[in-house]
Parts: structure tokens; sequence; C-alpha cells
């Protein structure tokens, strides 16, 4: 909360919440320590019974009530974390960019559980429907692992077809690197190099495709954006408040939250102008 003040001091207009495990922030703190912890006021303090739990939705609504940010960018939080609550804040407040990145690694059953993840592709596919549901266009986001030791063509194809089936508008597609003294290095059956390289490819295609079909319905729209620090031929690169990069005419200054009509697309970045 202190360093969000500060930042808000100085003038910055967007930032970004990142962590590991960031949707478990708050579950090893007392609601008390949290606010200690927050530098918050002396009655919410007193509200807090020590045997309540806190969590990253009550951060989130913290940072939103108690400081004057304009816009909050969440970054990777994984699917169990993202909870009828915080799907609620992020769809209903406008200072909370509409963008979810959501870690999947894998659309097989059996490779999930041979990564002991967390979650099952239904328990996952729920979340992304809940998130497009509420936020018809925000960002949706995945990490995506090909080549995990042991994946078949089978268990590769259950990814594909999931990611084809879900509305995703990009991917990080990365293909597995054995670590010496993990527990996977050590796994039979690991995947040949050129399979996992034909593997990659098919799903960077799929996230092309996705990605430009979602990029295509905001042609003519008017989009929120601030402006970046780049520029090239005479524009300014800004990303939009759902995770489209954009070059908007003429050198701007940056840091400067803006409406942008959409005029394009070019390569795999929007193009625009400021709204007068």
């Amino acid at each position: 909360m202190s360093e969000t003040r500060a930042l808000v001091g100085l003038g910055y207009k967007e930032i970004v919440l990142s962590g590991i495990n960031l949707g478990r922030w708050g579950r090893d703190l007392t609601a008390a320590e949290a606010a200690l912890s927050a530098a918050t006021s002396l009655a919410r303090l007193k509200a807090c019974p020590d045997t309540k739990r806190t969590r990253f939705v009550d951060l989130l609504r913290t940072m939103l009530a108690e400081t004057d940010i304009q816009k909050i960018r969440i970054s990777s939080v994984e699917p169990m974390d993202w909870s009828d609550e915080l799907i609620e804040v992020v769809a209903n407040s406008p200072r909370v960019c509409k963008h979810a990145h959501v870690p999947l690694q894998s659309g097989s059953d059996r490779i999930l559980r041979r990564m002991h993840r967390k979650y099952r592709p239904w328990h996952y596919a729920d979340r992304i429907q809940k998130i497009r549901a509420a936020m018809p266009t925000a960002a949706i986001g995945a990490d995506v692992m090909v080549g995990f030791p042991g994946e078949t063509d089978e268990q590769f194809e259950e990814t594909r077809a999931f990611i084809e089936s879900l509305p995703f508008t990009y991917l990080h597609v990365f293909t597995y690197s054995s670590r010496p003294g993990t527990p996977s290095a050590s796994m039979p059956e690991q995947v040949r190099g050129d399979v996992t390289r034909e593997r990659n490819r098919v799903l960077r295609e799929l996230a092309a495709r996705k990605k430009r079909a979602f990029q295509e319905q905001f042609v003519g729209r008017e989009l929120e954006a601030i402006t970046l620090t780049n520029f090239e031929d005479g524009r300014t690169e800004g990303l939009t408040d759902n995770y489209q990069k954009v070059w908007i005419e003429g050198r701007q200054a940056s840091n400067q939250l803006v409406t942008i009509i959409v005029q394009g697309i070019e390569s795999e970045a929007l193009t625009g102008a400021i709204r007068s």
C-alpha cells in the first residue's frame, strides 16, 4: 500500500501487481497482520478479527478504496485463485484492467497430474468461461508447456483441442526443458526435440489465429490505453486496458491514459488515433 501511494505521488497512472503465487497472497496472514503490513488505518485494524484470514481480493479492494491509482493490472493468477469474488471485482471496477493471465501448462488431465498441478481441465475451463462471461472484451492468456516427459501425441492433441475450445486471446508457449536434480529430469519417455518443436509451432499458430480474431472485433471501436516510451514512424506505442499493443498516431508523452479509436491491425498490433 505504501509503495502504491508512493508511485501515485510520483505520477504513475498504472501499476502491475506481480508475484510468485500472486493469488495466494495473504493466506499466511491474519487480517490484522495484513492490515499492519499494508499500513492501514488503526480503525480498520481494530475491525479485523485476528482469526480471519485475508485474501488477494481483499488487498485489491483496499488498494481501490484507499489509493488514487488510476489503473491496476493483475499479472499471472492460478486458476483456482480466480474466485467468483475476484472475477466480480475485476469485471466491475473501471480501474482494474480487463486482463486475466491464467497458467494452464496442459489441457491433458494425465499430464497435469504428472506435473502435480492443483487443478483439472474441467476446473480450468469453468474459470475461463466465467471470466469471459463477466468480461466480454477482456484479454485472456495462458502459459502452455509442450513436451513434458511422457506427453504422447494423443495427450498433446487433448491440449490443442482444449485450447481451441476456450476463448483465449494469446498464449505463452514454452518447450519443456530438463533441469538437473528435478523429478521430471529422471522421468522416462523424454520427448524428442523435433517433436516438441513441431508441437510448439502448432500451438503458436493456433494462438496467432485466436489473437487475430480477438483484435478484429475492435477495429472502428474505442479502447482505453496507456502510452509507453517507444516510438516508430512518428507513432507512439501504447498498451490497451485489455492488453493489446497499439501504435498511436503522433509522438505522445508517456504515462498518459488516453482513449483511442482503433483504425486497423498491423502485424500483431492495433493501430489507432487518440479520440479528439
